[in-house]
Formats: structure tokens, C-alpha cells, sequence
């Protein structure tokens, strides 16, 4: 590598230019650096170089996998850092950990998270969804019922079609906390539509504390629900923390005088 004193003072400045202009932003800010440490460690052009070009390729990865996270709109941002694997005893912690694999994505397979509230399946579902995310994926987090709204809300301006199009090239979607809400005859139609368009090609994520026998009440069409759980077990992982323990009412943080959480239909359901 030359030494920097033999390199013209204007060189580095027009290179940091034409850096600049071609969006090499990462290169052109270190830059500088990058020609001290070739001199000092006496590299030669093709290290030197190489050297340049992976911090321009490490800043675009990190900067994608921002704006993956960011477009994803989780609600907070959870991972399996935080995850108390201990306490849930009832958890299949292998099946979790083989998830965490983002295997399931590669096979268009669908997750099923079964379980009584508290039991940290919104934790588990937002902890994969930033990984997936943090892999390049495309990622987009909605409360169920937020989802149903939004898809009932397109009919109105004929944008269903459109919407649904979008959610279905999603590498991920995850539709947190199906339970009881007041419901529309529209609702099991639409979310039929979604899953249809998403049927073994991009991976679905689910979780609910209902039992998947009351999901037709829900969507307020028990025959088309049917199906549209045939579409959703198909192949799908079903995680079943049903008798876990609830980390509000139980665990460690937990006000010793609250009750334990309750909810509709916990019947128990078949891993």
C-alpha cells in the first residue's frame, strides 16, 4: 500500500466525493481510517479495498434490518434475551428454539401459539418476528383484531384486493391474540381471503387463548372458519402452552394480591 504521504492531499477528498455520489456513504465516512490502518499495517490494495467494501456491506445489512423492524410495527420490541426460560415449565422449549431456526419461514410453514393470557406467547411471537426481521425478512405485527378491522375497512373503498396482495408477499405475519370480539359476517370471509393468498408459500403466525373450536364463533362463520383452520394447521407448528403458568398473575413481578388471569374457552386443546 502507498503511504499516505505520497498520496496527493487532493486524492482522498475526490475520492470521498465519488464515494459520496455513488451512496457509498459507509465508505466515504471511513475512509480516513481505512487508509491509516492500510498504511500503518502496510496492506495491500486488494485487503485494503475489501476491508472498505465490508463496512459499506455491514452498514446496508444493519440499515435494512432497521427498516425491517421498523415496518414490522411491533408494538415493543421483545427478544429471547429477556425470555424467562424457566419459569414456564409447560413450554416445549425445544420446539421454540428449533422456530428460532427461522426454518419454518424457508418451508412457508405456519405457527400455531395456544395458550391461557400471560403465558408469553406475544413475547415469543414479537422475539420471532425480530429475528426474522433481523434476517432481512419482511415483517408486519397485528393484533387480531386491528387486522379484522383493517380488512373490513377496505371493502368500503375497494382497496381489499390491494391490501390483501400486500399482506400476502409478507414473509411473515403474525396475528397476535385472536379472542372474543364483537364480530362482523364479513370477518371470516376476509381473513379466509388472507390466509388463502398466503396458503403454503409465506409463513403465518397465530396466537390465541380461544379455543380453536370457538374461532367460527369469533369470526361469526363456524363452516368457512373451518376451513380456514384446515388452511392455518396445514403443516403448521402448534405450540400448546395451554397449562402454563401465567407471568402477570404468577410470575416474578406479579402483585401478590392480583388473580390469575381467566379467560373464554380455554378448553384444552391437542398439541
Amino acid at each position: 500500500m502507498t503511504k499516505s504521504r505520497d498520496i496527493p492531499p487532493t486524492l482522498p477528498d475526490e475520492l470521498r466525493r465519488n464515494l459520496a455520489a455513488l451512496r457509498l456513504n459507509a465508505m466515504a465516512a471511513h475512509l480516513d481510517d481505512a487508509l491509516v490502518r492500510a498504511t500503518t499495517l502496510e496492506q495491500g490494495y486488494i485487503t485494503f479495498l475489501a476491508g472498505l467494501i465490508e463496512l459499506e456491506v455491514l452498514a446496508r445489512t444493519e440499515a435494512a434490518a432497521a427498516n425491517k423492524l421498523a415496518g414490522a410495527k411491533f408494538p415493543q420490541i421483545k427478544t429471547f434475551d429477556s425470555f424467562d426460560w424457566a419459569f414456564q415449565r409447560a413450554l416445549n422449549v425445544q420446539l421454540v428454539k428449533d422456530l428460532m431456526t427461522l426454518h419454518f419461514m424457508r418451508q412457508g410453514r405456519n405457527v400455531l401459539l395456544l395458550g391461557k393470557p400471560g403465558t408469553g406467547k406475544t413475547h415469543i411471537s414479537i422475539a420471532l418476528g425480530v429475528l426474522a426481521a433481523g434476517q432481512g425478512h419482511s415483517v408486519r405485527f397485528f393484533k387480531a383484531a386491528d387486522l379484522l378491522r383493517e380488512l373490513f375497512a377496505s371493502l368500503a373503498d375497494g382497496t381489499t384486493d390491494r391490501l390483501i396482495g400486500r399482506l400476502a408477499r409478507l414473509d411473515l405475519l403474525i396475528i397476535d391474540d385472536l379472542r372474543a370480539v364483537p364480530t362482523r359476517p364479513e370477518y371470516a370471509t376476509l381473513l379466509m381471503d388472507l390466509i388463502e393468498a398466503r396458503h403454503q408459500k409465506k409463513s403465518t403466525l397465530l396466537s390465541s387463548n380461544l379455543s380453536v373450536k370457538s374461532w367460527g364463533d369469533v369470526l361469526g362463520n363456524p363452516p368457512l372458519t373451518a376451513s380456514l383452520v384446515d388452511r392455518l394447521m396445514e403443516r403448521a407448528y402448534v405450540l400448546n402452552i395451554r397449562r402454563g403458568r401465567s407471568y402477570r398473575s404468577e410470575g416474578p413481578d406479579a402483585s401478590p394480591d392480583r388473580p390469575a388471569d381467566l379467560a373464554p374457552g380455554e378448553e384444552d386443546e391437542p398439541s
